[in-house]
């Protein structure tokens, strides 16, 4: 049975103690979801621009095995900085990188 937002609980295996996941294979649109409502992004719901830029974040990821910086996000998807800041308030990594389901960067505070 698969899991949706609302049951997961980020206490539970698959997250660690950020609650940031730490098995990427976890991750789906449902986590996502749960995760920006985690931090009070989107709380009615990601929208398509929220969701341009974690499919952004993800592919990044997967190419070049980091997270990409919030210039190059903003620019590939046709954001403002001040746009990209309004849709994560909490930064690109607590933000975009969480819902994700990106690692949480080393060095990150």
């Amino acid at each position: 049975m698969e899991k949706t937002k609302d049951d997961i609980n980020t206490n539970e295996q698959g997250f660690n103690c950020n609650d940031f996941l730490s098995d990427g294979d976890f991750w789906s649109e449902d986590i996502a979801e749960k995760l920006a409502k985690s931090v009070e992004i989107a709380v009615y719901g990601l929208t398509p621009a929220h969701w341009k830029v974690i499919r952004y974040v993800r592919e990044y990821y997967e190419q070049y095995g980091k997270g990409p910086e919030a210039v190059k996000v903003a620019k590939q998807c046709g954001l403002s900085m001040t746009n990209l800041c309004n849709l994560f308030p909490c930064g690109l990594v607590r933000g975009a990188y969480k819902a994700a389901g990106l690692p949480r960067p080393a060095g990150c505070i």
